[in-house]
């Protein structure tokens, strides 16, 4: 970098091994799990690419698409149906009318958006992550699904590392995901995002939706549960972990704390390979 030149923008939509459409609506749909997300985008790559790469081809495509799509969970939140795979192993998810992905023609505006939204927009986390928080969700994830989830999500994912650095007395680095057991085990962490109940509001993290439309913190009501807070409640609420999500806040502590000792044990630290001890 040249003296006084400005420093490079993060990238979280395009990574070298990781890709997120959330800011399309990715998971903004009543089954936002892996299989049915990764069906939905097949059907949108396979009906766009044949069209020609013209406005007019792409429109009546991108409408055809929408006219035919399962209803939005959000109707606020708008669902692009220009985003889909990439590559053919559909292992990478991003904007089919990008002129990377036609070839030359911006066509973005056939979809939810014009080109200057699509262009000026940064989701928060381009505002809260480091590039090292942002590699370590990349590499841990593992797969766009996952990791749409957990770089969206900050609080969950600085609660999850938090947790892990608490018990083996170290801050996770991303150095120490070249292991590839901690690697897998920080995964199997992160991925309480996609086992949460059907429907479950914790997908969206510790926020809820204000009559305002704005957002409220989650919280959860030990007391009316007849017990108290959890030495893990900040993961639990990005989880949703509130009887009225559908969530049993016991079994996804037990299955937090199981998860948690996997990280533990694999950490590549002198003296990491303890068991949580705090209930």
């Amino acid at each position: 970098m040249t003296a006084g030149a400005a420093p490079a923008r993060m990238n979280l939509c395009q990574r070298e091994t990781a890709s997120c459409g959330a800011c399309c609506g990715l998971y903004n749909r009543r089954d936002p799990g892996r299989a049915a997300v990764s069906a939905e985008l097949a059907r949108r790559t396979e009906a766009l690419r044949g069209l020609p790469r013209t406005p007019d081809a792409f429109a009546a495509g991108a409408r055809r698409l929408a006219v035919e799509a399962a209803p939005p969970l959000f109707s606020s939140v708008r669902v692009c149906p220009l985003l889909g795979f990439l590559d053919a192993a559909q292992t990478r998810v991003g904007c089919l009318a990008h002129p990377a992905a036609t070839g030359g023609p911006d066509l973005r505006a056939c979809g939810a958006y014009d080109v200057k939204t699509c262009d000026g927009f940064f989701c928060p986390s381009f505002s809260w992550l480091s590039e090292e928080e942002a590699e370590i969700a990349e590499r841990a994830a593992g797969d766009w699904h996952l990791y749409g989830l957990v770089v969206t999500d900050v609080p969950f994912l600085r609660a999850c590392l938090a947790a892990v650095a608490a018990a083996v007395g170290a801050r996770v680095e991303r150095r120490h995901l070249d292991r590839p057991p901690f690697r897998a085990a920080l995964r199997r962490l992160l991925d309480l995002k996609t086992q949460l109940a059907p429907g479950s509001e914790g997908l969206f993290g510790a926020f809820a939706p204000a009559p305002d439309g704005g957002e409220v913190p989650r919280r959860i009501d030990y007391a009316a549960m007849g017990r108290t807070a959890s030495a893990w409640d900040e993961i639990l609420r990005c989880a949703g972990a509130d009887p009225r999500s559908g969530n049993d806040l016991d079994r996804l502590e037990a299955e937090l704390r199981r998860r948690l000792d996997g990280c533990v044990a694999a950490f590549p630290a002198p003296g990491a390979a303890g068991r949580l001890t705090r209930r």
